[in-house]
């Protein structure tokens, strides 16, 4: 067996040995050439494991999520998987940029979780995925005095990137992003963008849309929530929980039956909003995290 680096023309095996390994896991979508594509231009490294006879047997990239640098490892089923994702996982490793590498890892999938832990990966915390019914209009709190609840202008791309990017500490979103979510949901409008102003100045954000790949996968009706974003100085004032059911009501009139968000345990915060808009836990996915040196 070989590692070597990813090239664009390994595409469809890598996309057969994708669909092969995960066809089972929670809510899964069939990759494409063009959503792996996307993913793997993401990624900070990439490696490959092959074998003469069957080509591609295994592959492990890392990326940087929002939870902290992560590593996707596949290997193809079959009596030599965990060999082949042993020799990846170490190889992989000292590419990190971090020096500290995660992963999320469905709780029913116990020897996922072994595989891991016997190589120094610990308990972290868990990654939420929270639904709720779209059968009722939600009430948005009363605002604080001075605070306005609106739709995004469309001139207003740059300044909703500064205020993501503020409040998450770090580059949360880049130019053209509005044009990458019309591209992803042909649905999409800047109106479903919900903004709280304070005296000129955009302060919080939600974003709402359709959730298109489920949709079409599983003849659905679902709508999906960004995570709300706040400037720190505006935060605990209710602004959150407005957009969010804003959001919620923009998603019901466009006829939604359903709606999901993902947040994770350390979010005491947000959990607890979320729970006072009916939403209920739909998924959990352990996330395990190792330091390297």
């Amino acid at each position: 067996m070989k590692l070597r680096p990813y090239c664009e023309n390994d595409l469809p095996q890598l996309v057969s040995l994708l669909n092969d390994a995960y066809r089972e896991e929670y809510e899964f979508i069939p990759y494409t050439d063009e959503s792996l594509q996307a993913e793997l231009k993401v990624a900070s490294s990439v490696l490959l494991a092959t074998e003469e006879q069957d080509g591609i047997v295994g592959l492990a990239y890392l990326r940087q999520d929002w939870y902290g640098e992560t590593v996707t490892l596949c290997a193809r089923p079959g009596p030599k998987d965990e060999e082949i994702e042993d020799i990846l996982l170490s190889a992989i490793e000292p590419e990190n940029k971090t020096g500290h590498v995660t992963t999320a890892i469905d709780p029913l999938e116990q020897e996922r979780i072994t595989f891991f832990s016997a190589r120094g990966y610990l308990p972290q915390s868990s990654l939420y995925q929270m639904v709720a019914d779209l059968d009722r209009l939600q009430t948005p709190p009363q605002m604080p005095e001075g605070y306005i609840i609106r739709s995004l202008r469309l001139d207003e791309e740059e300044r909703l990137i500064r205020l993501a990017n503020a409040a998450y500490n770090g580059e949360r979103l880049r130019p053209g992003v509005l044009a990458k979510w019309k591209a992803q949901d042909p649905d999409f409008s800047i109106d479903w963008v919900q903004v709280a102003e304070y005296e000129g100045e955009l302060v919080a954000a939600v974003r709402g849309c359709s959730d298109g790949e489920y949709n079409e996968r599983y003849h659905a009706n679902r709508g999906y929530l960004g995570p709300a974003a706040t400037l720190r100085p505006h935060r605990g004032k209710g602004l959150s929980r407005a957009l969010t059911a804003t959001a919620m009501n923009l998603l019901h009139e466009h006829g939604m039956k359903t709606v999901c968000l993902y947040t994770w345990e350390g979010n005491p915060a947000a959990l607890e909003l979320i729970r006072h808009l009916d939403f209920r836990l739909g998924h959990e996915w352990k996330i395990l995290g190792k330091t390297l040196r």
